[in-house]
């Protein structure tokens, strides 16, 4: 009897461990109350649910698009160290926006209730970006999710539930997406279709929007770019080297992705050119990423960081961190951020790539703001570091949610849950949102990238990429597209049986190198070397 009573009450407890399960898991996400937020200095803009059901389906793909359509209009009111904001997005007495105009009224008569006395008060007007969330459901549901407020905007069935989801991209005006075989476009402000087209390969990553095109990467390392009207079928197309696995970078004057053969491929945006290729240390993991449209970085599982000139395919600076890095670098305003695959961050300067800091045991950059750098540690926690010298101010638990967005557009902390929960947290010292990225007003041409001049082809043979003969980039790994050029220092072409070697080491068996064994050398047995140095008096019209 006192066995089938243990067996009894073990049988119970079993059954109301079973029932206790799905509870906790209704349960969720924890919430973040006003004081712990306060302790580390922030304040929560919105949290809410999305549109997906949590019971047939998860959040599946995540994109953070920025538009200067319609920006939201600040006016900031400065007197004796004192300021006072009022922005467009503010509401009236009946609960609709102010406008620009209602908020410009509402400065006028602050200012006129301003003592004089205290100092001439400045008014400063600055516009902000509008911020949308395109969010795609394993259940192919694609919503556009307003990054101010958290309000769905549209949701449409768009995805098949039997395919994987790529990621959608956007600008002002259309949101693109791939499902199965198919390119959609769509309107932006109301999710219509606006044209559908077929592709002719397996898309293995989500479309990108660029200022020419869109563009869509292709397993067998086709990149192909549509007119945003969806016509003519098959416009330009680019050719790389090896499968594309990565989602791949537009920026405005150039697209970038890498293949699985350790090459990153760098081609012009307005026309299907490849301007460059360079060959990594390693396998590229993470997608590439920039910094305006002058600087490119990809990272490698060999644990380097490369930084490249966009217009000619130098490389500025590369950097070993040691271990494998499987995450884009992200580059914020003079300074790198590069989490490494087992945990642990660097602060690298972008100019030169040397360290600012290293902070062992952070998972995955979140955003930075002016003052502090938020991350999420091993444990799952929101660290808080101070972004000058990486020490750690305060952290907070972040249990039950297991979303969390890399931000390099602006410093909002965007966090989630896999089933729908959103929540976005910002510094208590900044309200309105600092924009990282340089966003273009509709119809306002880009500025062509500042810096290194840049090499324009005038034909596809005309440039490294198209140009078999062209000279590699300088830096670790060089342009591998001239199979007879000069190694690049710290690591060249060996298969070149001409090259004339580099700084570490090159081919000793080029009969027409620099050394001495070339009879049209630099030494003095060559009948055409240069006078000065040889004595002779004859004239060398091939001297260096």
């Amino acid at each position: 009897m006192p066995i089938q009573k243990l067996v009894s009450r073990l049988a119970i407890f079993a059954l109301v461990a079973l029932a206790a399960t799905p509870a906790m898991a209704q349960i969720g996400a924890r919430t973040f109350s006003p004081y712990e937020l306060e302790r580390l200095g922030l304040e929560k803009v919105w949290s809410g649910q999305l549109p997906i059901d949590p019971q047939r389906s998860e959040l599946e793909t995540f994109r953070q698009v920025l538009s200067a359509k319609d920006p939201m209009v600040v006016f900031e009111v400065e007197q004796n160290g004192k300021t006072v904001t009022f922005s467009s997005n503010e509401l009236d007495i009946i609960g609709k926006p102010l406008g620009e105009e209602g908020a410009k009224k509402k400065v006028d008569q602050y200012v006129a209730r301003l003592d004089s006395s205290k100092g001439e008060p400045q008014v400063t007007r600055r516009e902000v970006p509008n911020e949308t969330f395109l969010v795609q459901s394993s259940s192919g549901i694609l919503m556009a999710v307003d990054g101010r407020t958290g309000k769905a905007d549209w949701a449409e069935l768009r995805g098949n539930p039997r395919f994987p989801q790529t990621t959608p991209d956007a600008n002002d005006d259309i949101v693109v997406s791939v499902s199965g075989f198919t390119l959609s476009c769509l309107r932006r402000d109301s999710g219509a279709v606006m044209w559908t087209r077929d592709l002719d390969g397996l898309p293995i990553a989500g479309p990108v929007v660029g200022d020419e095109f869109i563009y869509v990467p292709l397993l067998d390392g086709t990149v192909v770019a549509y007119n945003f009207d969806g016509g003519p079928r098959l416009v330009p197309r680019y050719k790389s080297l090896g499968s594309i696995r990565k989602p791949m970078l537009a920026t405005t004057s150039s697209i970038a992705w890498a293949t699985d053969r350790n090459y990153f491929y760098v081609g012009y945006a307005d026309r299907p050119l490849v301007r460059y290729r360079i060959e990594s240390s390693g396998e590229i993991i993470a997608p590439p990423s920039n910094s305006g449209a002058l600087r490119l970085f990809f990272t490698t599982a060999t644990g380097y960081v490369y930084c490249v000139y966009s217009t000619d395919g130098s490389i500025q600076w590369r950097f070993s961190c040691g271990e494998p890095i499987d995450s884009s670098a992200i580059a914020i305003g003079e300074s790198v951020y590069v989490t490494l695959q087992r945990g642990g961050m660097y602060k690298l300067g972008i100019e030169e790539g040397e360290v600012g800091w290293y902070v062992p045991r952070i998972k995955k950059f979140l955003s930075a703001g002016d003052k502090y750098v938020y991350a999420l540690d091993d444990d799952g926690d929101l660290v808080v570091l101070d972004i000058n010298s990486g020490a750690r101010v305060g952290s907070m638990s972040l249990q039950g949610y297991d979303f969390f967005h890399t931000n390099s557009k602006t410093d909002r902390i965007i966090i989630g849950t896999k089933t729908g929960k959103m929540v976005v947290l910002r510094s208590s010292a900044l309200p309105d949102p600092l924009v990282y990225v340089k966003v273009t007003k509709p119809g306002e041409k880009p500025a062509p990238p500042e810096g290194k001049p840049e090499k324009e082809a005038a034909a596809p043979m005309g440039e490294a990429g198209g140009n078999p003969f062209a000279a590699p980039a300088a830096g670790g790994g060089g342009s591998v597209a001239d199979p007879f050029g000069p190694p690049a220092t710290g690591g060249g072409n060996t298969a070149d049986p001409f090259g004339s070697g580099g700084s570490d080491g090159g081919s000793s068996a080029d009969p027409f190198g620099s050394g001495s064994s070339d009879p049209f050398g630099s030494g003095s047995s060559d009948p055409f070397g240069s006078g000065a140095d040889s004595g002779s008096g004859m004239k060398n019209p091939f001297g260096n």
